[in-house]
């Protein structure tokens, strides 16, 4: 296969394509086994047959790809608006006005490169071509960073996503070149100004947006307003939780500033899985207020109280998933900890590193003792 980053035209990208999902998300990541076809090693859906795909190609074989949707293509399905919240963005635009970008990937040994703003450069010759005014997709947590450095801003309530756990609705105005500027975006230099002139209603898709988001990320906001936030649900205003112990026991407020870098607040509302059984994803959250039930194959092992972490066994076992952690109530709000920058911080912060395990092990050691009691509770 010819080496480059292109749109799928020809029967051998598109295997490709299908044989790279198979292999990252069918394989490596136990998602969409029950889709997969196992004999062909493929990925592929009904979707596929309307959809786009961008390939990347290195050495004749294949290092990642995304499936794009154009709604001048065929009209989007009942299940595709609900996914990606498109209803909002209807009243003002048509469908050949908006695109939805999902299932993009990268080979382990290329994550890191430029390979995805390679694709993501197709996509946006594609837009702009087309003349698209707006871009969605859903992120993960762990996503989140990346696309918030594109310009791609959550705008509505998470939702959990069958298979994969908590995903947060993200879009890209086109038109909005003062913000793509302002955050730096890739975007930015990829256009100017004059590309956009055909964007109509960039200011009024902004407003949407910015009115309606369940996340507020430390990267686009100050460190103070930050703090503030997770300071304020906190018994007292003073990093405690009511649960012995907490991640924060014990650390300075510039340790603690250090330890929540990139990180964000996300609002769950009761249902969502913020953790999916088996999910390859390591991201660590510390459970801000509200409960969340731990659940194993339909039954809770466990209930969760502001101040505890979860999802530290897959970031320190590097394993899938254990259990599928569940928002129990209506007002859980969790602190998501960027993956790399914690990983970073244990590795180079040696003093505040003891700190954050310390207060890691004494949890594990509570949530020992206290299953412990509950089951001596059951046995008599």
């Amino acid at each position: 296969m010819q080496d480059g980053v292109r749109f799928a035209v020809t029967d051998e990208d598109n295997q490709a394509s299908f044989r790279l999902r198979y292999q990252i998300y069918v394989k490596n990541m136990g998602r969409l086994k029950d889709k997969g076809d196992h004999d062909r090693q493929e990925l592929r859906d009904e979707y596929d047959q309307s959809a786009r795909a961008v390939i990347a190609i290195q050495n004749g074989e294949p290092i990642g790809t995304l499936r794009l949707f154009w709604g001048g293509d065929v009209p989007f399905t009942d299940s595709l608006i609900e996914a990606y919240s498109i209803a909002p963005f209807l009243t003002m635009l048509n469908q050949d006005q908006i695109c939805i970008v999902e299932r993009l990937m990268v080979t382990e040994e290329y994550r890191g490169s430029n390979v995805t703003l390679r694709m993501y450069k197709e996509v946006m010759n594609f837009v702009l071509t087309h003349k698209a005014e707006i871009v969605l997709l859903d992120c993960e947590p762990h996503h989140l960073n990346s696309y918030l450095k594109l310009g791609f801003r959550p705008f509505t309530a998470p939702y959990t996503y069958p298979g994969i756990g908590l995903v947060i609705p993200m879009a890209l105005v086109v038109g909005d070149y003062e913000h793509l500027k302002q955050i730096g975006s890739p975007f930015a230099m990829l256009t100017k100004p004059e590309d956009l002139a055909y964007c109509r209603f960039s200011d009024t898709l902004a407003e949407i947006i910015n009115d309606k988001t369940n996340v507020h990320s430390l990267t686009v906001s100050s460190t103070a307003q930050f703090l503030d936030e997770i300071r304020s649900l906190s018994p007292g205003k003073e990093w405690s939780f009511n649960t012995i112990p907490s991640l924060f026991d014990y650390l300075e407020e510039s340790e603690i500033e250090r330890l929540i870098q990139k990180s964000h607040i996300i609002a769950c509302k009761k249902g969502n899985h913020i953790i999916e059984k088996d999910n390859a994803a390591k991201t660590m959250f510390i459970l801000l207020s509200g409960h969340v039930a731990v659940e194993k194959n339909g039954q809770m092992i466990a209930m969760v109280s502001p101040g505890e972490v979860i999802g530290e066994i897959a970031f320190f076992l590097d394993v899938p998933r254990t259990a599928s952690i569940i928002a129990a109530t209506e007002d859980v709000k969790v602190l998501s900890l960027d993956e790399r920058g914690l990983s970073r911080l244990l590795k180079h912060e040696g003093q505040l590193a003891n700190k954050v395990l310390m207060n890691l092990c004494r949890g594990l050691c509570s949530r020992i003792l206290a299953g412990s009691e509950t089951a001596d509770l059951r046995a008599n």
